[in-house]
């Protein structure tokens, strides 16, 4: 079975963690070897056995401390300012950590009664755990679970392809790519904003924007910019067309919203919909700025796309796609949807018509009922 994108990268955050804290077990091992061979204590931090319990008590501390990073502490920190997180995350992992290596002891000593049992003695080695190795774990594991904890919160701010590309130099050299771009345009935006006024308004982008960033990562893209009430998602043309991901994106997000309708029209009084334009084609990637570098792409697709969702509103269509980003589509799998041709329009700033298709699923009440929604913004259904 194939793990859904999204899974596969709480996976690999988990596994993150684990070879960093291996990481950091070796490098304590390492240091302590040294220190024992200079004072003449021994072989006391070498040897096959301390490797393979070192390896055991990193992989034991990872995979508890990634756990709690993926599974529980996002709810319990997301309201929390950087800083804050940071320190609470860091004492969460620290208190996780301390009482992992603890069962490592216990489950080592309860192995040596089965293998030497003239040497088992809990007692004396908890004793030795709590008033040596101890005391330098206490200020060790604090210094890795804060390195651990910084480096998931700046990869969070920043997004984890931008991270691993900027690490990777992939941008610092300008150079052509052939991308997918679909502009997101909040409905009635400006009387929902005089609606609910600032605070509300900004509260509800909040959460509409969080409940998009599930499906923006299981169909494999990445949000490029939140512009005001906008997003402007982003894949590479592989990615984006394989299986459709950029429509199937694109209605996952109508319908996550549909079910979630009653929850903001309790809490807001309206319910967000959102109309699309979707355009591919060649741009020009690379870095920007001085003091605060971005990734950004320039060039015609990226503006065509967000002309071609400024025509939602004329053409009174939910989502409209260019010929052009249709073509590319595996022709077996659009048979399960149905396209509309809108014409060849010639968009504002542009001298030459595009031709235009709306589309919708087949088979999906919720799209089709939400989709007639969408024209109504504000208004219960």
């Amino acid at each position: 079975m194939r793990l859904s994108p999204h899974i596969q990268r709480q996976v690999f955050y988990v596994l993150w963690i684990v070879a960093g804290f291996l990481s950091a077990f070796y490098i304590y091992l390492f240091f302590f070897g040294v220190i024992s061979n200079v004072l003449g204590a021994g072989p006391l931090f070498t040897g096959r056995p301390v490797l393979l319990r070192f390896t055991l008590a990193g992989i034991v501390v990872g995979v508890s401390v990634g756990v709690l990073n993926v599974f529980v502490l996002p709810g319990l920190l997301k309201n929390m300012n950087f800083l804050l997180t940071l320190f609470v995350g860091t004492m969460f992992d620290v208190a996780l950590s301390l009482v992992a290596l603890f069962c490592v002891v216990l489950a080592e000593e309860y192995i040596m009664l089965f293998e030497r049992p003239e040497l088992f003695s809990v007692p004396d080695r908890l004793k030795s755990f709590f008033f040596a190795e101890f005391y330098v774990l206490l200020f060790y594991l604090p210094l890795v679970s804060l390195v651990v904890n910084y480096m998931g919160l700046l990869i969070q701010r920043i997004g984890e392809r931008t991270f691993w590309n900027a690490v990777k130099g992939t941008y610092h050299t300008p150079h052509e790519e052939e991308r997918v771009f679909m502009f997101l345009d909040l409905y009635g935006s400006t009387s929902i904003a005089q609606q609910l006024g600032d605070r509300q308004y900004h509260d509800m982008l909040y959460e509409v924007f969080n409940e998009i960033s599930l499906p923006v990562s299981t169909y494999r893209g990445e949000v490029y910019q939140y512009v005001g009430d906008s997003v402007v998602i982003t894949w590479d043309i592989q990615q984006g067309t394989r299986q459709m991901n950029c429509l199937r994106c694109y209605f996952d997000i109508v319908e996550r919203l549909a079910l979630s309708r009653y929850r903001y029209e309790a809490r807001f009084g309206v319910v967000p919909h959102f109309k699309a334009g979707l355009h591919a084609g060649k741009v020009i990637a690379g870095e920007v700025g001085e003091d605060k570098r971005e990734i950004v792409f320039h060039g015609d697709t990226v503006n065509t796309a967000a002309r071609i969702e400024d025509e939602c509103s004329e053409l009174d269509e939910a989502i409209l796609l260019s010929e052009e980003l249709l073509f590319l589509f595996p022709v077996r799998l659009l048979k399960n949807y149905t396209t509309r041709y809108k014409g060849s329009i010639t968009l504002r700033g542009r001298f030459t018509p595009i031709s235009l298709y709306s589309i919708s699923p087949k088979n999906s009440v919720v799209s089709r009922e939400w989709e007639a929604c969408s024209r109504c913004p504000g208004e219960r259904c």
